[in-house]
């Protein structure tokens, strides 16, 4: 009875919580999730020795005797549902050709076989013998001329903005207002809580941009 309560060791005044830090059974779980050890308190193993790691990994391994089985000593079930159910297949093995075509078509097949086989070490030892060659070896000119397009328009890289997917669909994504001209930096406009003060290189709100139209 004292070792029960001292597995157990609850009172009124800690609402059933364990009062006595022990080893409640020989099972190892949490401190406050003993309510299953303690349904199980006539399963476990006595506690009047302590156990060494071969027996307590037995008790770990095995859990409870009589749960699943009574006859601990029998021996495991090797029958699966293959093999139980499993039926050779009637496989129906008359004869659809000749014997004559049947071996002709397969020497035309070996030869077949042999010629592709022959092709294919031909390539592989002429590989071997050509010195190894990068993509950039084999396709690298190097007389090519190398000439710049010539421009089009006359571009200003400070001011112009770059046309990019997201600055054409500008129209169609959430949170960017105010656009105020073509080429009017693409971003999400803070105007509603940016200070005045804080506009360095760009129009203030009530100013004009001076983005070059396109």
């Amino acid at each position: 009875m004292e070792a029960m309560n001292a597995r157990i060791g609850t009172s009124i005044a800690n609402d059933g919580r364990n009062e006595i830090r022990v080893n409640n059974s020989a099972g190892r779980c949490l401190l406050e999730n003993w309510v299953e050890e303690r349904a199980n308190y006539g399963r476990d193993p006595p506690l009047d020795r302590e156990y060494n790691m071969a027996e307590r990994s037995g008790f770990l391994r095995s859990g409870h005797p009589g749960l699943l089985t009574i006859d601990d000593e029998a021996k495991a079930e090797d029958r699966t549902t293959v093999r139980v159910t499993y039926t050779v297949p009637d496989v129906d093995k008359t004869r659809r050709v000749g014997l004559r075509t049947e071996l002709m078509e397969k020497a035309f097949s070996e030869g077949v076989i042999a010629e592709m086989r022959q092709e294919q070490q031909k390539e592989e030892d002429k590989i071997k013998t050509e010195p190894l060659c990068s993509i950039f070896m084999q396709d690298y000119t190097k007389d090519f001329p190398k000439t710049q397009p010539a421009p089009t328009k006359d571009h200003d890289f400070v001011s112009e903005q770059p046309v990019t997917f997201w600055s054409e669909h500008k129209d169609k994504i959430h949170g960017c207002t105010q656009t105020k001209t073509k080429d009017t930096a693409f971003r999400r406009n803070d105007a509603f809580s940016k200070p005045i003060g804080e506009y360095w290189d760009e129009a203030k709100p009530y100013e004009f941009d001076q983005y070059p139209m396109m």
